[in-house]
């Protein structure tokens, strides 16, 4: 009977570190050339934009498809996200998973991997630009891979929004010194890590901001016309990864907006498995553009409902309850 799993169990048994883990094991498949990865396509009629996607990991006894429709004008975020999980030997199908806050989870994740690979050692200070649905988890998970991380920078539109944001961070990090403002010019100089969470469709700040050796994780451009960093910032980066090259000729705004070649860049699970490096001098500046991968979801599906099945007081529901 297949289950049907919601974000109350997938918060508890896919906490950020678990998240990290599976899409670290995700870029490892990817690597080894033992799963596949099915870009996203979009359908739009009557004015809704239905998003599919899907990855297979024999490996993992796993198939997924992912899809969530978009409703309302003027926004790229889904109304409501379902992950269906199929085991491979027989097409069965083992659950309906909940994704919003599993790719909330994993697409932090998958920022928090490049950033272990490809940012300095010791980088202490994030600036944030977002304030929205995924922007704090950003930052959680970026606690889990930079050991000396002590302030993070919230940067928005709306001051209240920024600091509200600021705010959710010191109570969930309050090791952590947060500061929140509206200013890239006062935020991105002091940066070691830069990751921007937004809708923009125009480049957020300068890239002659950017220090030399700072790490830049862009997470909100997937769609071509879109773009959170400038010409400048791909001018003076040493080295722009990819979480796909096939998904990146189609929807990395950054890149096809900027008139840059997405084939150019480097697909992140050869630096994931070592072999080409993160970042080869201090002074580096680097790129990591990330626009989700269904195998990262499949990997973190696939962890919750092994958890679940090793822990059977977790509330899962069967299908027909």
């Amino acid at each position: 009977m297949p289950q049907i799993i919601g974000d109350a169990v997938v918060d508890e048994l896919l906490p950020p570190a678990a998240a990290v883990a599976a899409v670290g094991t995700a870029f490892d498949l990817l690597a080894a050339g033992t799963a596949h990865d099915t870009p996203r396509t979009r359908h739009t009629a009557g004015g809704v934009t239905l998003n599919v996607m899907s990855a297979v990991a024999p490996t993992l006894d796993a198939l997924v498809v992912k899809s969530y429709p978009v409703v309302h004008a003027g926004t790229f975020r889904a109304s409501v996200i379902t992950i269906l999980v199929h085991g491979h030997r027989t097409g069965e199908l083992r659950a309906l998973v909940q994704g919003d806050l599993l790719g909330k989870r994993r697409t932090a994740a998958a920022s928090a991997v490049a950033t272990r690979a490809m940012a300095r050692p010791g980088s202490s200070t994030v600036c944030l630009f977002g304030t929205g649905f995924q922007a704090p988890a950003q930052v959680v998970a970026l606690a889990e891979v930079l050991p000396e991380l002590d302030t993070v920078l919230v940067v928005g539109r709306s001051t209240d929004r920024a600091e509200a944001t600021a705010q959710a961070l010191r109570t969930a990090l309050p090791r952590l010194r947060v500061e929140a403002g509206t200013s890239p010019e006062r935020a991105v100089p002091r940066a070691d890590v830069v990751v921007t969470a937004t809708g923009a469709s125009e480049p957020l700040f300068d890239g002659a901001l950017l220090r030399p050796g700072t790490h830049v994780n862009a997470v909100g451009s997937n769609d071509a016309r879109r773009r959170e960093l400038d010409a400048t910032v791909f001018r003076r980066a040493a080295h722009v990864a990819v979480d796909s090259v096939e998904v990146a000729r189609t929807e990395c705004g950054d890149l096809l907006a900027n008139g840059l070649d997405p084939a150019a860049a480097t697909p992140f699970a050869d630096v994931h498995a070592g072999r080409v490096a993160g970042r080869t001098h201090a002074d580096d500046i680097t790129v990591y553009e990330s626009h989700g991968l269904a195998l990262q979801d499949l990997v973190c599906a696939v962890r919750v409902l092994d958890a679940a099945q090793a822990h059977p007081s977790t509330d899962v529901r069967g299908a027909n309850e």
